[in-house]
């Protein structure tokens, strides 16, 4: 799958959004949306799923404490519970279906807990070996926060530096690593805990959960897996994340 630019510029405008516009997404940005999809779905091995009619999963007693109003569309992180890492591929490829959708105007949000996920996983009807991860709420949304969108996002405030995320290395940083740790500063994760840290020792660099996150953190490290991929690419590095003995190298 072929990455884009506008994925990496779309990162220091990526926000979490709650209040959205009750307007149709053109076809022509659902198109780019689905396709997407369809090739995360081929290159990952994920069931990552579409729904325009969505408003239904995001009302009640649960979903309010979400907060989320206005939107049909969701999209649903699906994938085989036997695939290795899944939490962490829906990490990675949500966090670059967010940035797609950022590229074209529209709004977006992660959402964990916060919407009826039993009425969501009839919709989709599933197979035995598959489960319903979390979804993604996206968008028309009004320029402006909305007054409970600020709160929400001055309560979850946690900025972390350059140091505080590379928190391990023995050389001089090259252009890349430092293009890739400021991109994965700016990524989001659940609660806002940002649990993710990275090394680069001899010239190699690895990620890695630093604490728990309600059982968000692998989500989250996908994130900011991604976020640092984009980085990257942004200088010139076109590089992949592997997994090797348990652990996350980016060469």
């Amino acid at each position: 799958m072929k990455v884009k630019r506008e994925w990496y510029d779309a990162i220091k405008f990526r926000q979490s959004r709650r209040t959205y516009e009750k307007k149709i997404i053109s076809k022509g940005n659902r198109l780019k949306i689905i396709q997407l999809i369809d090739d995360i779905n081929t290159e990952s091995g994920l069931n990552l799923q579409f729904i325009e009619d969505g408003e239904q999963f995001l009302t009640g007693f649960k979903a309010s404490y979400g907060m989320i109003s206005g939107t049909d569309y969701l999209i649903a992180l699906v994938g085989n519970r036997n695939l290795k890492n899944l939490k962490k591929l829906i990490g990675y490829y949500g966090e670059l279906l967010v940035l797609e959708c950022t590229s074209l105007g529209l709004g977006t949000c992660w959402i964990g807990g916060t919407y009826d996920k039993a009425k969501c996983i009839k919709y989709l009807n599933l197979s035995k070996e598959e489960d319903l991860i979390c979804v993604i709420s996206l968008g028309h949304v009004p320029n402006d926060k909305s007054l409970k969108e600020k709160v929400l996002s001055r309560l979850s405030q946690n900025i972390k530096t350059f140091d505080d995320i590379l928190i391990e290395k023995d050389s001089s940083i090259p252009r890349w690593v430092r293009c890739g740790i400021n991109s994965a500063l700016l990524a989001p994760s659940a609660l806002n805990k940002k649990p993710i840290a990275y090394s680069f020792i001899n010239g190699t660099l690895k990620a890695f959960i630093t604490k728990s996150n309600k059982g968000y953190e692998d989500i989250d490290l996908g994130i900011s897996m991604a976020h640092f991929m984009l980085g990257a690419f942004s200088a010139g590095y076109d590089g992949k994340w592997s997994s090797i003995n348990g652990e996350n190298i980016f060469s």
